[in-house]
């Protein structure tokens, strides 16, 4: 294992997102999506759309859903009395979009297409194998059809942003790294995540599954509190992948995905996608530049 560390000047938190979109379905599982949206709009002061699809008639209480103002009066970013028109004097911008269609891929992919995202946030179900193909699945399609740096928050995973007082818990990133796609773009978003966020400790774990030959020679931005290290492995990636998250209990999974090459990808997913469905955390799917 490789161990960098070198006290250096903060890495700038540049805006990294103007605009979030966080598709939601009014449920409880996604809940937990809206709060790291809420948080990192809060942080970066990026505009925050919320997106709803209905499959035939809009609701009339629309506007009233989801409500941001309770959480940011949680985390006493607002006073105890404020109401939803007060969310304004939190810095945040909150727009909430609605659209009627059978297809909520589409509308979604459709919205973005004319609406272009820096950043998706949204809930995911774990299905794999035969109950993938029985479940209409949405937030794989829609990361994979909009080309936007999508962070998913599986359902029944807290993530590393607290419920009760707004708190960001982000101690340990994993990144797996590959020869192709090249990683640099994980790696440098890693730094300037913890950075934004204010993570006086972080510690990025690098993961290459080969040789040492075939590791991938990375920049790495340093920063006081922020370590690398990296390990060489042997095995199913997937499997390897999956199980240095467990060990290591990390918070964040961050990889550079190049979508389906295959009709094997096509068929069971690309590796993110099957990272995605065993992974006990969130994670950041970022699309390769080609």
């Amino acid at each position: 294992m490789a161990d960098r560390s070198v006290p250096a000047p903060s890495v700038q938190a540049a805006t990294l997102f103007q605009r979030i979109v966080h598709p939601t379905d009014f449920s409880i599982d996604s809940h937990t999506a809206l709060l790291h949206a809420v948080k990192l709009a809060l942080v970066a002061q990026a505009d925050l759309s919320v997106m709803h699809v209905d499959p035939e008639v809009a609701r009339d209480d629309f506007e009233n859903f989801p409500r941001v103002s309770p959480i940011l009066k949680r985390w006493k970013v607002l006073k105890p009395d404020a109401g939803e028109e007060d969310v304004a004097q939190s810095g945040l911008t909150v727009k909430k979009v609605r659209a009627v269609a059978k297809n909520p891929t589409e509308a979604l992919l459709q919205h973005l297409s004319s609406h272009p995202a820096d950043l998706l946030i949204m809930a995911t179900h774990q299905y794999d194998g035969l109950d993938r193909w029985q479940h209409h699945a949405v937030a794989e399609p829609v990361a994979r059809g909009s080309h936007v740096p999508t962070l998913f928050i599986p359902t029944h995973v807290e993530g590393f942003v607290s419920k009760e007082t707004g708190t960001v818990s982000l101690r340990r990133v994993l990144i797996p790294v590959h020869e192709q796609p090249n990683p640099q773009a994980a790696v440098d978003l890693t730094a300037q995540l913890a950075s934004m966020l204010g993570c006086d400790r972080v510690t990025g774990l690098l993961i290459h599954v080969g040789r040492h030959e075939t590791m991938p020679d990375l920049t790495y931005p340093m920063r006081q509190g922020l370590v690398w290290r990296s390990m060489m492995c042997h095995g199913n990636t997937v499997d390897v992948i999956l199980g240095m998250g467990e060990d290591f209990d990390v918070d964040l999974i961050v990889m550079v995905t190049s979508g389906h090459d295959s009709l094997l990808d096509m068929l069971r997913g690309s590796t993110t996608e099957r990272v995605l469905r065993g992974a006990r955390c969130p994670l950041l799917a970022i699309p390769a530049t080609h």
